[in-house]
């Protein structure tokens, strides 16, 4: 793992409302509670914004779906008072408010990552299975610490601040709302320079709950099924969480040995999601794990 300041970006979670269910969201959409569901407060998004003032590289907004933030103008506004456009970039599936908040988008937002999650992407778009255990999928406890260190989300995406605070991982964040955990690390203006030692604390709590870092094969994002394995499927069970009804789940029992994990590392690409417009071999995150030397 490498330390939280040479991520190439820091993302702020806006919300978590989303028009899309698509098959293993990076933030648990479809499984996400009435009550876990949010808005971030104006004035925690200036808390959050403050605690990056010394961030070295881009800050983005994501969601959930940002545009469907109730005051996205001044949310905007906000950030133009902080940061230079430059700066900021946006992570957006359009949706019916793009041609209206358009101008305020260019004006504030030097990147914009437009990802339409439309019929075409459905068809051809695959999804790493985030909700198989990496805990229960490989009971070699070396391995697995092995592949956790060697995450491909932790090596090629983003810290990330939800409302309940901040964390190393993105998944790491979601994980936290969707399973009602304590929250992230306090938004002082030094908490993005953690290394590695300094957020175990994290990795213990979630990373064996998510399956990102397990070479497996991706998966369309269209399908209906979901694959379960046992503790996450009895754990989202417990928490009540929604979208959990045995004809829309898979649990799958089996256990991978490292000579498995080794083969389908050679031909493993999750970070490439928007297979609609690239092929994995051109991904510019590379192959899912390292650690065999691919």
């Amino acid at each position: 793992m490498k330390a939280i300041n040479e991520a190439w970006c820091c993302q702020i979670e806006l919300t978590n409302f989303c028009g899309h269910d698509c098959l293993y969201c990076s933030r648990y959409n479809k499984h996400i509670r009435k009550d876990q569901k949010y808005h971030m407060d104006l004035s925690f998004l200036e808390e959050a914004l403050n605690s990056l003032k010394d961030w070295p590289a881009k800050i983005g907004i994501i969601g959930g779906e940002p545009l469907r933030y109730p005051d996205f103008e001044r949310c905007c506004k906000l950030i133009r008072s902080k940061f230079p456009r430059e700066k900021m970039g946006l992570w957006t599936s359009g949706g019916s408010r793009w041609n209206e908040l358009k101008p305020i988008i260019d004006q504030t937002f030097g990147f914009v990552a437009y990802n339409e999650h439309n019929k075409q992407q459905q068809e051809t778009c695959r999804h790493q299975p985030i909700t198989l255990s990496i805990f229960d999928l490989v009971p070699d406890a070396g391995l697995r610490d092995k592949l956790i260190n060697d995450c491909w989300v932790q090596r090629t995406w983003c810290p990330t601040i939800t409302p309940k605070g901040a964390f190393f991982c993105e998944i790491a964040g979601a994980l936290d709302i969707i399973t009602d955990g304590p929250g992230g690390y306090d938004l002082t203006p030094d908490w993005w320079k953690r290394t590695p030692e300094n957020f175990q604390d994290q990795v213990s709590r979630y990373c064996n709950l998510c399956g990102m870092a397990i070479p497996y094969p991706r998966e369309l994002i269209k399908n209906k099924i979901e694959k379960f394995s046992r503790a996450t499927f009895s754990l989202f069970k417990k928490l009540g969480l929604p979208n959990m009804e045995d004809d829309k789940i898979e649990v799958i029992t089996e256990q991978l040995d490292e000579a498995m994990i080794n083969e389908n590392a050679e031909t493993w690409y999750p970070g490439n999601y928007r297979g609609d417009n690239q092929e994995d071999s051109n991904s510019m995150e590379g192959k899912g794990s390292t650690i065999f030397g691919n």
